[in-house]
């Protein structure tokens, strides 16, 4: 089975808003066994509307567009699908009981007369309820082909494709589906792509028929995929358990969680299992690394405090930086971190105390220090403090970014010691 991903909306062409919606629906399609041969974004054209649907639902079985189903002027995804289709707009009475409803939930007894026009639906569609929206979902069945258009609305989307279209989908295609596609992400950072292909081997040694294995390096780190087909999922996801084995005996602790977990919600985890307690001193982040920490949900039982010591006034006047080991070294120097960590680690009283000085750019390098030089120290209770030198690629944002992975990183490794 093959389908197309169509994804409707001008602010996706802009650039306002990713398009997280098709890989979403990829990866459910992959999980039970249908293949994605396209993903097309247009705007909101009704010439390029029909011009994709008409092109999509010639080449494959199955067609899923989403966006465009909203109650205002420019939502005209549906309007475009009935005249593709010939077919009538009729009200379905279900639909709206359902909208109005919605609308009494939040407190509002009269519904704008415009969302009656979300219980518009073309005739010989099924409406598939939306629990977590107004605009319903619709689904077409014809000679052996499925359209289904979806709210763009990402978590309105997600809940129709599980609650809906994937057991539609089966029911539909039981005798067809062919075999389950399964991915597996693994997360790994503090080594480059090449060390890590050059760690893992030769993967003809240990990739099995039908898996493949992808390494798609971000700013953070290098990601792993590894990519199943298989006639079940109990054997798919069998064949990815022994390939990611493998995997892990080779990256060892360079992998530091799987799918989306992100490399704050590991530090907290290993923080918590260690009972240990960090604050943190930063200069040219800015706070950005407590603000990472903050963001994972929990964090309050182990991050105390930080100290945002941009100006050297705050390094002195706050952390207890020596002015003369400032004017001496510089606040781009180990000398520094290093006073700055004991600092923060004095002030709050933490088990850990992570500082950061450096030049993010793009003004104020110097022969000695160009943009990108950080200073990164770690400071554990009743032990020496760890400093290191980086020198990091990329614009500021990256800089600042690589910052305070390697910051976290560092901490990371000392935990799991």
């Amino acid at each position: 089975m093959q389908a197309e991903i169509l994804t409707i909306g001008d602010e996706l062409l802009i650039g306002q808003v990713i398009n997280t919606n098709a890989a979403e629906i990829s990866k459910q399609l992959n999980a039970i066994g249908i293949s994605v041969s396209r993903v097309t974004t247009v705007g909101d054209s009704e010439k390029e509307i029909l011009s994709s649907i008409k092109s999509a639902w010639q080449k494959n079985d199955i067609v899923i567009a989403t966006g465009g189903l909203g109650p205002t002027h420019d939502d005209i995804s549906k309007h475009v699908v009935a005249k593709f289709f010939k077919k009538k707009l009729i009200l379905d009475k279900k639909t709206l009981a359902h909208v109005r409803a919605r609308f009494r939930s939040f407190g509002i007894k009269k519904m704008p007369a415009v969302n009656i026009g979300q219980a518009m639906i073309p005739q010989g569609f099924a409406a598939l309820r939306n629990d977590k929206g107004t605009a319903p979902g619709l689904l077409y069945h014809h000679k052996g082909k499925t359209f289904i258009i979806l709210p763009g609305v990402p978590h309105e989307m997600h809940w129709l494709t599980e609650k809906w279209v994937l057991p539609e989908l089966q029911k539909i295609y039981k005798k067809k589906l062919g075999d389950v596609i399964i991915h597996r992400t693994l997360l790994t950072t503090g080594i480059g792509e090449s060390v890590l292909a050059e760690r893992i081997g030769n993967i003809k040694e240990f990739l099995e028929k039908g898996a493949t294995l992808a390494f798609l390096p971000k700013t953070s780190g290098v990601r792993l995929r590894i990519s199943v087909h298989d006639s079940s999922a109990q054997k798919a996801k069998a064949k990815v358990a022994r390939i990611e084995k493998h995997i892990r005996g080779r990256a060892g602790n360079s992998i530091f969680g799987t799918e989306n977990e992100t490399l704050e919600e590991n530090v907290v985890e290993l923080l918590k299992k260690n009972h240990a307690t960090l604050s943190t001193a930063e200069s040219c982040t800015g706070g950005m690394l407590s603000m990472r920490i903050t963001n994972v949900p929990g964090s309050s039982e182990v991050f105390m405090g930080g100290v945002i010591a941009y100006d050297n006034s705050v390094k002195i006047n706050e952390l207890d930086v020596p002015k003369n080991l400032i004017d001496k070294y510089g606040a781009v120097s180990e000398e520094c971190v290093r006073a700055m960590v004991e600092g923060a680690l004095r002030k709050f009283g933490t088990t850990f105390a992570i500082s950061l000085s450096g030049i993010a750019g793009p003004g104020g390098g110097t022969k000695e220090n160009p943009v990108g030089t950080v200073w990164i120290a770690l400071a554990e209770k009743d032990k020496p403090v760890a400093a290191k030198l980086y020198r990091f690629a990329g614009d500021r944002s990256i800089i600042r970014e690589r910052s305070v992975d390697s910051g976290l990183e560092m901490l990371r490794r000392r935990l799991l010691e």
